[in-house]
């Protein structure tokens, strides 16, 4: 089982949680496999993540920019936080250091 942030969510994924409600109450069933539809209705739900099928340390398969890109996306409402600023800047520094690279000095921010 993984956590996945809601807009990097593919078709073919399958929960391995319910998504419930504001009010705990099942919507959306375990076992189901996502299509485009039922992702465009959990983007506009405003859920930040759901749990899938797969390993918790996978990183899908994803590029290091990807993994990048989702760190933006979920620090884009504190660019003028520093200290939010600072915990964006030590993680993009530890996914370098777990990929064997190193972070270039400006870091993309996305909207």
């Amino acid at each position: 089982m993984k956590r996945v942030v809601i807009h990097t969510l593919l078709p073919g994924m399958v929960l391995v949680k319910p998504v419930t409600n504001a009010n705990g109450l099942p919507i959306i069933a375990v076992g189901t496999t996502l299509d485009a539809i039922m992702i465009e209705r959990l983007q506009g739900m405003e859920l930040t993540s759901v749990y899938v099928e797969g390993d918790a340390g996978d990183s899908g398969g994803k590029t290091l920019e990807e993994l990048e890109a989702e760190l933006d996306h979920r620090f884009r409402h504190v660019i003028q936080d520093p200290l939010q600023q600072l915990i964006l800047a030590s993680l993009r520094t530890h996914l370098h250091a777990t990929r064997g690279t190193t972070p270039t000095a400006e870091s993309p921010t996305s909207s």
